[in-house]
């Protein structure tokens, strides 16, 4: 019977074998993408935080997620690897292509480079210090005809240059000039000091454009 229909239909027999064909195709690739994605399989992000990076990276693992480190910071209360932060957050549901991003404790804290302190307020200098995550700061007055300029950086009692390598945990000393010494004239002041002045002056005199007198 369908062969005749075929016969006296074959251009629709030819259409209905082409859609056939299509459906099968369209849903065996449905099914392979349902395979390659995991599609509808979910499971509960296991909670991680607080435990130690071993631990963590065990249980997230049994879970069937992945894991990775997006950041660390430096706790000095927390021990050295605990997780911190996890996203996302712990008991969520989630597929298990989903990687599990984790902050963790810092096993050595922060190092920064010590920048340039000098000619700036005392404050400013301290408030600066902050913002870079330094915890441990003192600020001392000493003599100076500079009140309130910082004169100096230690760090753990050594004085230090700008640029050094300093971890935010040192102990920081900023000296800064209190203004009870008064400025010696020029006149008073060694003649070798006063030598050394003029031929400065004299150099930055030579160095400098002439100027036209006005008319």
């Amino acid at each position: 019977m369908l062969g005749e229909f075929g016969k006296k239909h074959p251009v629709l027999v030819n259409v209905l074998g082409v859609l056939i064909v299509f459906v099968a195709v369209w849903y065996s690739l449905y099914l392979l993408i349902d395979v390659f994605t995991l599609h509808g399989q979910e499971a509960k992000v296991p909670s991680v935080r607080n435990m130690t990076l071993e631990n963590a990276i065990h249980k997230i693992e049994e879970a069937g997620f992945e894991w990775e480190i997006s950041d660390s910071l430096f706790d000095e209360r927390v021990k050295p690897g605990m997780v911190l932060e996890q996203e996302p957050k712990g008991n969520a549901m989630a597929k298990t292509t989903r990687v599990v991003y984790l902050t963790i404790n810092a096993f050595n804290p922060k190092t920064v480079n010590l920048p340039i302190l000098s000619d700036i307020s005392g404050r400013d200098a301290k408030n600066r210090l902050e913002s870079m995550g330094f915890k441990y700061i003192n600020v001392d007055t000493v003599p100076s005809a500079d009140e309130g300029l910082v004169l100096a950086i230690k760090v753990n009692g050594h004085p230090v240059t700008p640029g050094s390598k300093v971890s935010i945990k040192d102990q920081i000393s900023i000296e800064v000039g209190d203004g009870k010494v008064p400025e010696l004239p020029f006149d008073v002041l060694p003649d070798n000091v006063q030598d050394s002045l003029h031929r400065q002056q004299k150099q930055r005199a030579a160095g400098e454009p002439k100027r036209n007198n006005p008319k």
